[in-house]
């Protein structure tokens, strides 16, 4: 079937017309496939146009024309031919509304929107000439795929964004931004299309009723209120398309154009579920893109596409990395050879520790000892040549080791060096070879082979200490708390996690050796808090556009209705075969009396063929006149339903 205000053919299960936005549950689609004089209206394009241009196919119907593939003769390219339909052609408002897509689109130069070649008539033939494209609509694009990668979104819309900027500047809102007229080229480039309902910001009236004009799945708040439109609106409802593009929906839906346009006006935007930060980043970008307030949107197209292009490096970003460990700190040394570190590193300056040598058994060290006889006779002839002191106070006294002049740094030079100095640098010697530190050494039974539990060189705890504690933090060591930042622990992995109101969670896993100490800074990050949307206003229904029907309860908005000076009944030319059918509409009365407004309502048996509707229109803008409405005893403008009865002259 077709749409009776533009000829669009629409399947039978549509609610709107996809061109020109009609709403098909208060209309009658013409039901027929299609007029029998449809083949005489290809033939007379055909031979009025055929000097110049040959008619290869038509492309679609809709947008109140007819485009058609022809061949340029002269030129040997492709085009596409838009023609206005004749059944359409004696009307003059549809006349204007096509020039004027020609006229605007004409004047726009820019290689995002598509060139016009010509405008002409030619007898019957109304058209004008434009560049073929012989890509694909987004809309069909969306049809076959669903939805489109950020990547894919982002170009189409700085791109459509770009062709925006251009048109505003030059004084032009398309007002009909949708997937439909977003086309594609050879070289995969988004081109503008369809200005056919554009509008001039010079104040020019679009059409004589004032009726809305758009599709309501795409329209903006104030667009659906039929109030003043600028590019912001434009806007809008390319950001319509982008959520339609990444969630591969439209945002709302509903029974109607009124219950679409309310929640325009009044809902939120659903929240879809996104799986990458990509994604999320576009939403971002498409929820300032659709405010319900012009002033909370982009301002102009140049400041989305400054936008979009921001966020070209968060739609690569990858996945944030993972919690790092916390550096440890080395255990405290024992002794060791000369130039290691002192005990008693600071915990704020945490450095790797240094690998422990595992323990040789005693058999193995009394073998080296008897293959390393140098190093036993050296050892022997310092101890008693200049350590004896230091052998009888070790050895007999069982005194503590090291001994105190071997906490001291050793010199450099061999010319300094003392007996005591030789005495520790050759039990050190010792301990090298046999691959231990002398404070690892074990008494010896020579005659079982035994040997004696090794002194313990590490303590059998390491300590964990906290850092950066928000103050008021609740910390947990594997679930339980703690007081303090300083603790003693077991050699194992531990769970710490923090939490305090106004930060968000602090955990991570941290192991804990024996004698190390660790530093495990607790960086909670604050939680910015973000005030809670505003309460949406209360609807007015005085102000609702289409009025719903508690509008018309009197009292409401208005004391007493506006009603008819003369019965609307309209005489049909007798030479008109259709049926006659009552058709009911809704008209905006002036305070003085004067249809300021006519829509569109009824169901399907209420309303007529489109021929009815542009008479009726016709009647009620020309001959029709009210008695306004008044409140408080002053005459006020207000809505009136009316019911255009059709009879034959």
């Amino acid at each position: 079937m077709f749409c009776s205000r533009c000829g669009t053919e629409v399947q039978d299960t549509a609610k709107f017309c996809p061109s020109c936005g009609l709403d098909l549950a208060a209309t009658t689609p013409l039901a027929a496939i299609r007029d029998p004089s449809d083949d005489t209206e290809v033939s007379v394009v055909k031979n009025a146009l055929k000097e110049e241009y040959e008619i290869v196919q038509e492309l679609g119907r809709g947008g109140m024309a007819i485009v058609y593939k022809a061949r340029e003769r002269e030129l040997e390219r492709d085009v596409a031919i838009k023609v206005l339909p004749f059944s359409l052609a004696f009307d003059a408002e549809f006349v204007e509304r096509f020039q004027r897509e020609a006229r605007t689109s004409a004047k726009l130069e820019h290689p995002n929107i598509i060139p016009i070649y010509r405008v002409g008539r030619s007898g019957r033939v109304i058209f004008f000439v434009m560049k073929f494209l012989r890509g694909e609509s987004l809309s069909e694009q969306l049809e076959k795929r669903g939805a489109l990668p950020p990547e894919e979104i982002n170009k189409i819309l700085c791109q459509t964004a770009a062709a925006l900027g251009y048109a505003h500047k030059n004084g032009i809102v398309h007002r009909d931004i949708k997937p439909d007229n977003i086309m594609f080229d050879e070289s995969g480039h988004a081109i503008l299309t369809d200005f056919g309902i554009a509008k001039a910001a010079t104040g020019t009236r679009l059409t004589g009723t004032g009726m809305s004009i758009g599709t309501p799945h795409y329209m903006s708040p104030e667009q659906a209120r039929a109030q003043t439109l600028d590019g912001r609106s434009d806007i809008y409802s390319l950001g319509v398309v982008a959520y339609q593009c990444l969630t591969g929906v439209v945002p709302f839906d509903g029974e109607d154009s009124f219950s679409i346009g309310y929640k325009h006006i009044m809902e939120e935007l659903p929240e879809p579920e996104l799986r990458t930060a990509a994604q999320r980043s576009l939403l971002q970008v498409i929820r300032r893109m659709m405010a319900k307030t012009q002033e909370e949107r982009f301002q102009t197209a140049e400041d989305l596409v400054a936008a979009l292009e921001g966020a070209g490096p968060m739609l690569a970003r990858g996945p944030a990395a993972g919690v790092t460990e916390a550096p440890r700190m080395p255990p405290p040394p024992v002794p060791t050879p000369v130039g290691t570190p002192p005990r008693g590193v600071s915990p704020s300056t945490p450095t790797t520790p240094m690998p422990r040598a595992a323990r040789p058994s005693f058999q193995i060290q009394r073998k080296k000892k008897k293959k390393s006889g140098v190093l036993v006779g050296l050892m022997l002839i310092l101890l008693l040549g200049g350590g004896g002191a230091g052998g009888y106070w070790y050895f007999i006294l069982d005194a503590q080791w090291p001994l105190p002049f071997m906490s001291q740094a050793v010199p450099s030079s061999p010319a300094t060096m003392d007996t005591s100095s030789s005495l520790n640098d050759s039990l050190l010697l010792v301990a090298s070879d046999t691959g231990q530190s002398a404070s690892d050494s074990a008494a010896v039974d020579d005659t079982t082979g035994g040997v004696e539990e090794p002194a313990a060189d590490l303590p059998s705890t390491g300590m964990l200490i906290l850092t950066n504690i928000p103050r008021g933090a609740q910390v947990t060591i594997d679930g339980e708390p703690i007081t303090g930042d300083t603790l003693e622990l077991e050699p194992r992995s531990y769970k710490i996690e923090a939490l305090r109101t106004g930060y968000e969670k602090f955990e991570m896993t941290q192991a804990v050796g024996r004698g190390e100490v660790v530093v495990v800074p607790v960086n909670m990050t604050r939680v910015v808090e973000q005030a809670p949307p505003p309460e949406p206003p209360p609807v007015d229904v005085c102000t609702v556009v289409p009025p719903p029907a508690e509008y018309f309860e009197v009292g409401r908005c208005f004391d007493t209705r506006a009603s008819e000076l003369r019965a609307p009944i309209v005489n049909v030319p007798p030479d008109y075969q259709g049926e006659l059918r009552p058709l009911r509409v809704l008209v905006r009365v002036s305070v003085n009396g004067n249809p300021a407004q006519v829509l569109q309502t009824g169901s399907r048996e209420t309303a007529g063929p489109p021929e009815l509707q542009i008479m009726a229109q016709r009647f009620i803008r020309d001959s029709l006149r009210f008695q306004p409405a008044t409140k408080g005893g002053q005459p006020i403008e207000a809505w009136r339903r009316v019911t255009v009865q059709f009879r034959r002259r």
